[in-house]
Parts: C-alpha cells; structure tokens; sequence
C-alpha cells in the first residue's frame, strides 16, 4: 500500500520554529476502492474510513465521494500468494483536519484495510485550490478574442509568395537591424 511515510525525527532546536505536534493540521486523504464492490456497499466502506479518522480526533473539510474510474496504469497487489491486478476502481478523497501524531494511527488502520487497494495521504492547506483555476479559465475565454479568419483563394496565395532574396540583400538588412 502506498500511504504517509512517517516523518525523520526533529532536532531539538527545529522545534521551536515548527508547529507544536498538538496543533492540528489539514490532511488529505485519497484512495482507490476495490472495483467489484457495489454501488450500494461504497457508502458504507466511506463510513469506515471517515470512523477511522474521526476516532483519531479528525474534523472533515469537504470531500468527494468515490466514482468508479478507469486507472492510468494497473495495480498490482499480492494476497497469499496470488498476484490480483486491477484496471479500474472507486476513486474518492476526503479533506480534513487532524494532529500529527493521528496521522500514524490512521495510516495502520488503513493499511489492513482490504477493501483499500492503494491510498496517499499529503499534507495539504485548508483552502480549496480548484476554484481559482476555472475561474481564471473562464477569465481567459471571456477576456480572449476569437480570431477571425477569411479563406484565402488559391491566386491570393500566389501573390503572397515573395521572390527569394539574394545573400548580399540578407546582409545588407541584417546589418542595418543590428544595433550597435
């Protein structure tokens, strides 16, 4: 399972300057369902997982429930000795807010979790980062002017075609463009 890897110990004059590990601080979680599982049960395997994070004193942000999507690549998971593979699952994420030392306690109990095939928590801030994109897409549509274009007939093309300038003429005007 890819998950939280557990952070390098702190020196002593670093803690100072950091967060005290009793302040809380804003988690997101994303993980990937087993793709068999049915429409009606994914509720109930988000029930779980939101139970996990609530016992280990999380407060949730907001969420995206699990849509079944096809993956970019095939996992690969190994259980008693068989390999199962798997081209899509139920993606979903969950934001919230929890303590430090939570995180640890969440990450085991996600891990013997077997309806999880992969999952990554991140540490991530509180304000969503979606919204200022579409709206600075939505900007750029208003604010682009569509570029109108005329067909240019076949003896149009012809006259824009120039005659070949000789070397002497290309020096000659390289020459007065270069600023001394």
């Amino acid at each position: 399972m890819v998950g939280f890897e557990p952070m390098a110990e702190i020196k002593e004059s670093e803690k100072s300057d950091s967060p005290s590990e009793d302040e809380d601080k804003v988690y997101e979680l994303s993980y990937h369902l087993l793709p068999d599982i049915k429409e009606n049960d994914i509720e109930s395997e988000v029930a779980t997982i939101k139970s996990v994070i609530e016992k280990n004193g999380g407060s949730f942000i907001t969420e995206e429930a699990p849509k079944k999507i096809e993956l970019a690549y095939t996992i690969t998971q190994s259980e008693a000795s068989k390999k199962k593979r798997f081209n899509n699952a139920h993606f979903g994420w969950l934001k919230f807010e929890t303590s430090a030392d939570a995180i640890v306690n969440i990450k085991e109990v996600l891990d013997k979790n077997r309806s999880i095939i992969r999952f990554l928590i991140i540490n991530t801030v509180k304000e969503s980062t979606l919204a200022p994109q579409r709206v600075l897409l939505e900007r750029v549509a208003v604010e682009t002017p569509k570029k109108v274009t005329t067909p240019i007939k076949k003896n149009e093309q012809a006259k824009e075609k120039k005659t070949p300038i000789s070397d002497e003429e290309l020096d000659r005007t390289i020459e007065e463009l270069v600023v001394e």
